[in-house]
């Protein structure tokens, strides 16, 4: 699914928007006394539990006897503790997480009401005409981050356009001593790829829907052919062997050393760059794409929230959200916190973040990524397993076929 960039085009402007104001509900249980409301959340090295606490304080300043405890997943994810904690009945609030729309069903949908619907990405993510999560601000994720002293030492004058020149670049870069890309294993591996790759594998039309209908196949598409390009780059040692190793902070720290001369990675990582890094420059620029032509930003909701339909404490939740997502202050605090976008609210940004914001500006388009209306659940895990499996001896063929079976046994036709 494609959608105009203008609509992200004037996100750094400055404008006065105004507090919402609280809509009047009661503080308490239906019994009386001391309600607790519960936030299962996506905690990151930058969205930590502590992060949550301080961004939902000022909402329980206001409601004296309500509770906020803000729930670390206990499984792999927020994902697979949201469905462990469905299949015992024992279920949070709040989901402060992207969800698998596998589980939509179980959230609750929210009103047409204004500002339901000026959340960023609100109608892009239906499902079934409903909304059931509303972000606070927009990220974009086809960004590839480089240490400027290793461009020069590698006599790279200016980033590369195409995926060509950028491997060539990368070549240079392992000539000059540096880790050419840096990468992880996790789920770090196949979103990079997606990140790299879904601009040119959607910017074109519906091609989920197209696969879905048996008009055309990963094997026919773009994905082919970044397939047989990143096999490259292992079989050349232009990536870490033993990047599977690694968690998602090791790949951070990786980068962030100076040891890794590039990173593929959403705009989120900027926080945490600006953080670590002291003694080289970091610039960024758009993931080349397969013709050299500015291709579309890969994009998604950021820190999006659910509400649980079998929540005791609906009403009481639906403030809260629409607190998070309305309140000046509490945007703001949190678009500044992964360096995201939305229009009408600005933040003092860094100036890396205003290059990211600049690519933002002249994208052709953004595209959502490998979750969404369309998707099978879990095409994202199966994703990154055909992407690792490049790492243990399958071949770029092999891995397409295997996206093709998997997803002609899990699509809905």
């Amino acid at each position: 699914m494609q959608h105009s960039t203008r609509r992200g085009a004037a996100l750094l402007a400055t404008s006065a928007v105004g507090a919402a104001l609280l809509v009047g509900c009661s503080t308490s249980g239906e019994g009386g006394g001391e309600t607790e409301l519960r936030i299962l959340a996506n905690i990151t090295p930058v969205l930590t539990k502590e992060y949550y606490e301080e961004l939902v304080q000022p909402w329980v300043d206001k409601h004296p006897g309500v509770t906020v405890t803000i729930e670390v997943p206990s499984a792999e994810n927020v994902q697979a503790t949201l469905q462990q904690e469905l299949a015992s009945g024992d279920v949070p609030d709040i989901v402060a997480s992207n969800l698998d729309p596998v589980v939509a069903p179980q959230m609750l949908s929210y009103p047409e009401d204004e500002w339901v619907l000026d959340t960023p990405l609100a109608e892009e993510n239906e499902l079934d005409g409903k909304i059931w999560q509303v972000a606070t601000g927009a990220q974009i994720q086809s960004l590839v981050f480089y240490n400027k002293d290793a461009f020069a030492a590698a006599g790279i004058d200016e980033p590369p356009a195409s995926v060509e020149e950028f491997t060539e670049a990368l070549r240079a870069l392992k000539a000059a001593d540096y880790l050419p890309l840096q990468t992880a294993g996790e789920w770090v591996t196949g979103a990079q790829f997606a990140m790299m790759a879904n601009p040119d594998l959607l910017g074109s039309g519906d091609f989920y829907g197209g696969v879905t209908d048996g008009r055309t196949t990963f094997a026919d598409s773009a994905y082919a052919d970044y397939l047989g390009e990143y096999s490259t780059w292992i079989s050349d040692g232009l990536v870490d062997p033993d990047a599977l190793g690694l968690k998602y902070q090791d790949s951070i720290d990786g980068f962030t050393s100076g040891a890794a001369a590039t990173y593929v990675m959403g705009n989120w990582v900027v926080p945490s760059i600006d953080e670590a890094v002291s003694d080289f420059e970091v610039g960024v620029f758009p993931m080349p794409s397969l013709t050299g032509e500015p291709a579309a930003q890969m994009g998604g909701p950021a820190q999006p929230y659910s509400i649980l339909q079998d929540s005791d404490n609906q009403d009481l939740a639906l403030d809260l959200v629409e607190y998070l997502v309305t309140d000046e202050a509490a945007v703001t605090a949190s678009l500044a916190s992964e360096g995201n976008y939305r229009q009408g609210y600005s933040y003092d940004g860094t100036p890396l973040n205003k290059e990211v914001g600049a690519i933002l500006d002249a994208a052709p388009g953004v595209v959502i990524g490998t979750s969404g209306p369309g998707v099978p659940p879990g095409f994202g895990d199966e994703l990154n397993k055909q992407i690792q499996s490049l790492y243990v001896g399958t071949t770029p063929a092999d891995a397409t076929a295997a996206l093709d079976s998997w997803w002609g046994t899990n699509a809905a036709r």
